[in-house]
């Protein structure tokens, strides 16, 4: 009895270290790769990854994004974010690793699995059940205080207005795993795959990898074009 209290007792013990080390960092910076995938943004990977950091509370930013002037200038007051591969035959496992200006891992999840074949379904649903852990450890930053300007948190470019296709209804069809997106042609504009989030689906079609999210009670479409994120809003009839 004694030897499973003393397991416990360590395993709260570090599970309180990790979220001391988190809660003294507020900004994150995301990789628009993975090492162990070719491309950017491979199946929607780093899009989850920067969702998730700032649904939990982080200010999180792509590599390439220009920083707000507070954030900026010192390296060390930023976490970088890395999600890895797990050998297995079996299932798709992806941990995620949070590594301070030196380079040393300050925090790594136990590993998000996924049984699913299909790499474009398997890939996204393995990360989000190890961000799942994220959530469970109740994040919340208390380090300094920090003046946000909000004019300096621009990130790359928006599309000022969504085209004229994408402001035309869209009708959801149930598919394995998520719907497909119809106009009134019919033709299928888009595909958008379920996550742990109601509001949060993954995007897919032949020109674009991206994110379908609401965001003020409606839904936007992003992604990246040239290097550039657009963003889109979709209406949708489920």
């Amino acid at each position: 009895m004694k030897k499973y209290i003393l397991i416990l007792s360590l395993f709260i013990s570090l599970a309180a270290s990790a979220q001391k080390v988190l809660n003294d960092y507020k900004y994150v910076i995301v990789p628009v790769r993975y090492d162990f995938l070719q491309g950017d943004n491979k199946f929607r990977l780093n899009t989850i990854t920067k969702f998730n950091l700032t649904k939990i509370g982080f200010l999180a930013f792509y590599e390439n994004e220009n920083l707000p002037q507070e954030a900026g200038g010192d390296r060390c007051n930023k976490l970088f974010v890395d999600v890895e591969k797990e050998n297995s035959l079996l299932a798709t496992k992806l941990v995620i690793v949070f590594k301070d200006c030196n380079n040393k891992v300050v925090y790594k999840t136990e590993a998000g699995k996924s049984t699913v074949k299909e790499y474009e379904v398997a890939y996204p649903e393995a990360l989000e059940k190890a961000f799942g852990q994220l959530y469970n450890y109740g994040y919340k930053y208390k380090g300094p205080a920090i003046a946000t300007n909000t004019a300096s948190m621009s990130t790359a470019p928006k599309s000022s207005a969504a085209p004229e296709d994408a402001a035309e209804m869209l009708f959801a069809q149930p598919i394995p795993n998520g719907y497909q997106l119809i106009d009134k042609t019919p033709k299928v504009v888009l595909k958008i795959f379920k996550t742990s989030q109601p509001d949060y689906f993954t995007a897919q079609s032949e020109t674009i990898n991206g994110a379908v999210i609401k965001k003020n009670g409606e839904w936007i479409l992003e992604y990246y074009k040239d290097e550039k994120l657009v963003s889109e809003k979709l209406l949708i009839k489920f």
